[in-house]
């Protein structure tokens, strides 16, 4: 397997020594726990739920689009 078929995760912790970054398949599920507000997770089961689709599907969409949005907004 070449290099440029994975994904690599950097630590993201801060105020510690970084612990080994974690290497993916560019398809590969990674898990993570995130608290949001029970106002936006409302508004995540609403979406989930109107569509049909599940709420990590929706999830993984939404920050997907906004890491995309944030970095054409980087770009201008």
């Amino acid at each position: 397997m070449e290099p440029k078929d994975t994904v690599e995760i950097r630590s993201a912790r801060t105020g510690r020594p970084s612990s080994r970054p974690r290497v993916y398949q560019p398809d590969e599920l990674v898990r993570f726990d995130a608290r949001i507000p029970a106002r936006t997770a409302q508004r995540l089961y609403e979406v989930a739920h109107r569509t049909g689709r599940p709420v990590t599907a929706v999830h993984a969409d939404l920050l997907a689009k906004a890491l995309d949005d944030e970095a054409g907004a980087q770009m201008s």
